[in-house]
């Protein structure tokens, strides 16, 4: 770990590269660092490095030694960016010279000689004839951050372009940028020369917050010749001559700041060139929120795209129709909520005879709902045309659904096998919505769960249950959309199972596919001007009157 001490003694600068070993502090001859200061006592304070780790002590000094402001009583540890008082010295520690690295502290970092917020910007008070010739300078340049749509990362050497017309070339111009996922504002883009790339970017909390949360703009100049320059220690320990902090504000709210140091003798930023910095930095930040909001359109399109294609794929997974099943009317229908769901149904007729039907309901939406959809039919398909009995099938299908997922997607599942010639059904209710079989004379009853969802557990004792369909009995298997079906987010009802049973036991002599009709139609009369909030699925099976 490579560390520098950096402070200002005599109005001199003092750099001291703390290599390996032991580094004394104090005013004796015998010292690595000679502080020739009545303060200082002659053995004052010691800094140890040893690989990676640097150790601050105090060695029984009169007038103590501080880290970031607080006594040093044992051993403490030494970071990059730490503030060490030895008596009334302030030094920082600084690190190795590293773009993009930005270190930001409690102390005043950055004291400002002068300061603006955003209205004291827009109303002008200041000489008009330079600030305007300055501004139709910088602001022509600008023009094309906006007419040229770019990537984010496209917009980063533009802009420090920009900020080195403005201020003509300093040293050092740093992009702060706010991100979701970070406490404080990130370095997106950085353009160090000269001397400046000798230290890392260190900037107070307080100037931080002030910038991003009030929208003020800082300006600081040559603190060597400011009286109150002591209070700048930090800043001039970091040998910056002039430096300005601006909001990047893109008309609706902050989303960094900008800022820019030099550490010229000669070089003092202007009032106007702070009042044209921040108006420049209020283009930038429209820019670069016009970049982001490009890209997520971009990437909203990218993923309609995907979404359209695996909706066409899914759609030609799922039969549009049913096989027939002999002496029995089947049929089934699904509504997507978006371009592609997480229901699914099959039905097949196997080579013993039996009629084998199914529905699912996969937890989540979207891609990887679509996803599982389509393996799930791929797998169940297979084992039915392998004649699989229902209990094995269910127990391999959660396994297969258990060791690809995670532990919050699973699918409720029913399946059913059908003897067409007795109406003897075998099923088994993996969790999903208890099928209603509504008798001819209009008695309802259920096919409730024999088992939990499957893809929870890896293993699970799944049993099967039984009912039969005399004629012209029919078995309604259903996804949750149906019930759970919302007149409007106000009201809160819920078109509910009682309604549901109520509507099949009066359509229960209507034809399947009418039915369905039927069945859509009410719902949307139900939910009226509020959208679909679920997939809606269904698959109808009934036994023909006639037979006996």
């Amino acid at each position: 770990m490579e560390l520098t001490l950096v402070g200002l003694v005599d109005n001199q600068e003092l750099r001291h590269i703390l290599t390996e070993g032991s580094h004394v502090i104090g005013r004796g001859d015998d010292t690595n660092v000679k502080l020739a200061q009545a303060s200082v006592s002659r053995r004052h304070a010691e800094i140890v490095v040893s690989g990676n780790e640097a150790i601050l002590r105090d060695l029984g000094s009169h007038n103590g030694t501080k880290l970031n402001g607080n006594p040093v009583t044992t051993d403490v540890a030494l970071q990059q960016g730490d503030q060490v008082d030895v008596a009334n010295l302030s030094f920082r520690v600084e690190g190795p010279a590293g773009l993009g690295l930005t270190i930001f502290n409690e102390s005043q970092t950055l004291v400002p000689s002068a300061e603006m917020t955003w209205e004291e910007v827009q109303s002008g008070r200041r000489d008009k004839r330079d600030l305007q010739s300055l501004l139709f300078r910088v602001l022509a340049e600008a023009g094309d951050l906006l007419t040229i749509p770019r990537e984010p990362e496209e917009m980063y050497e533009p802009i420090l372009d920009l900020v080195e017309t403005a201020l003509l070339q300093p040293e050092r111009i740093f992009v702060l940028l706010i991100e979701a996922d970070q406490d404080e504002p990130v370095n997106k883009a950085s353009r160090v020369r000269g001397q400046g790339a000798a230290t890392s970017l260190a900037l107070s909390r307080t100037m931080m917050r002030q910038v991003i949360e009030k929208r003020k703009s800082f300006l600081t100049s040559d603190p060597l010749n400011d009286p109150g320059f002591g209070g700048m220690m930090s800043m001039v320990s970091q040998g910056i001559r002039s430096a300005i902090a601006v909001p990047l504000f893109d008309n609706e709210e902050v989303i960094g700041l900008l800022y820019a140091d030099d550490s010229s003798a000669g070089k003092r930023f202007s009032k106007d060139q702070l009042a044209a910095f921040t108006l420049l930095a209020n283009v930038i930040a429209v820019a670069i929120t016009h970049s982001r909001y490009h890209l997520l359109e971009e990437e909203k399109r990218r993923q309609d795209t995907e979404l359209q294609t695996a909706g066409g794929i899914l759609d030609n997974i799922l039969l549009s129709t049913l096989p027939e099943c002999p002496g029995y009317e089947v049929t089934a229908s699904l509504e997507a909520c978006f371009e592609v769901g997480g229901d699914l149904y099959d039905a097949r007729l196997m080579s013993d005879g039996r009629y084998a039907f199914l529905i699912g309901d996969v937890v989540g939406k979207g891609l990887g709902a679509a996803l599982l959809v389509s393996h799930i039919l791929s797998w169940s398909r297979f084992m039915i045309e392998e004649n699989w009995d229902p209990q094995a099938m269910i127990s391999r299908l959660n396994r297969q659904i258990f060791e690809c997922t995670d532990s919050v997607r699973f699918t409720t599942f029913f399946l059913g096998y059908l003897t067409p010639e007795t109406g003897h059904i075998t099923y088994v209710n993996a969790g999903h919505n208890p099928p209603y079989v509504v008798r001819a004379d209009g008695e309802i009853e259920t096919c409730p769960a024999t088992g939990m969802p499957v893809g929870i557990l890896d293993e699970f004792p799944y049993t099967t249950g039984e009912v039969t369909l005399q004629a012209g009995d029919m078995i309604t298997l259903y996804s949750d959309g149906v019930p759970e079906t919302q007149r409007g987010e106000r009201d809160e009802d819920e078109y509910g199972e009682e309604r549901f049973e109520a509507f099949l036991r009066e359509q229960r002599q209507t034809g399947l596919a009418e039915l369905c009709t039927h069945l859509q139609q009410t719902l949307v009369d139900f939910r009226g001007d509020e959208p679909v909030g679920d997939d809606i699925t269904l698959l109808l099976l009934r036994r023909n009157r006639e037979q006996v």
